[in-house]
């Protein structure tokens, strides 16, 4: 692998080039995403998914500038189930929402109309987030379904992992992760920014040696870097749209509170003018406020 970087790598953590990684049709894709599974699932050493099949392996373009297009990875492992991994930069605040129903989803189009309900096999949804959404400290969550009194598990049908990157980045950062974390790699892997890094990244493991040199072909392809750019121009507009929302929201919370602040002003005219004991008609044209609202005031006074 050469030691010199003559050009800007690009980002793994987007939702592009991670497909592009793992969710390929060629024997380099599936070697990564097995060896990824293996540690998202913690599966025993001895017991290893050896077989993948990936579902959805043709990246339709159009997709990439799509910004209501989800660039997922889903395949279907055997001996376990079906898998969809999803890559999440912004945060649109229904990611719990989202992820159950993809596996709903998923769940659902394992059966064709009259097919024996023997054949679903477990779903398993694999979220990695750009940001922090649980309350939890711990950056990996696993969700299932139990019994609420017993706490007996339900049978393993549908599992929910998440994976908060900037959770993960500040504890690496002060060296409290374990170092036993086999997604530690990983997650090294998806957030590393810094272009110089890549190869000693790449000395340090054989398996993350090869997801570097997959990326640095991609970063060297025109057509790739392309539609990178077009995705990261689309992921742009996504968080701008979100962040367009989030300024409107506070708008129009400000305009609520100045609103309701006027109005409760006029309430309470209203209830010192009642207590004076002036006409309601009188109290109705010096506060603004109808007459109903007066005499609902004046009930209020009594009790």
């Amino acid at each position: 692998m050469p030691t010199e970087i003559p050009f800007s790598w690009l980002k793994p953590k987007n939702d592009f080039v991670f497909k592009l990684l793992f969710g390929s049709d060629d024997e380099d894709s599936k070697f990564l995403l097995l060896s990824f599974l293996n540690d998202v699932l913690n599966v025993p050493e001895g017991q290893s998914i050896v077989a993948v099949e990936i579902m959805n392996p043709i990246l339709n373009k159009q997709y990439v500038t799509d910004k209501l297009a989800v660039l997922d990875v889903r395949a279907r492992v055997k001996g376990y189930g079906n898998v969809n991994i999803e890559i999440q930069l912004t945060n649109q605040k229904n990611i719990h929402k989202r992820s159950l129903y993809y596996g709903a989803k998923l769940y659902e189009e394992q059966l064709g109309e009259g097919e024996d309900y023997k054949k679903l096999t477990r779903v398993v949804l694999i979220n990695i987030l750009d940001f922090n959404f649980f309350t939890s400290d711990t950056y990996r969550s696993c969700y299932r379904l139990m019994e609420e009194y017993t706490l007996e598990p339900f049978p393993d049908l549908i599992q929910l992992h998440f994976f908060e990157m900037p959770k993960f980045q500040m504890k690496d950062q002060k060296g409290i992760n374990d170092k036993n974390d086999r997604m530690a790699k990983w997650l090294r892997f998806l957030t590393n920014e810094d272009d110089s890094r890549w190869f000693e990244m790449a000395k340090q493991d054989p398996i993350i040696e090869k997801a570097v040199d997959k990326l640095r072909m991609a970063s060297l392809d025109p057509e790739s870097r392309y539609l990178y750019e077009a995705r990261e121009k689309a992921l742009k507009d996504i968080a701008s749209i979100r962040g367009d929302g989030i300024r409107e929201g506070k708008i129009e919370g400000k305009i609520e509170g100045k609103i309701e602040g006027k109005i409760e002003g006029k309430r309470e005219m209203a209830r010192n003018l009642l207590k004076e004991g002036l006409d309601i008609q009188v109290i109705v044209r010096a506060s603004g406020l109808t007459e109903e609202d007066i005499r609902e005031l004046a009930k209020e006074l009594e009790n």
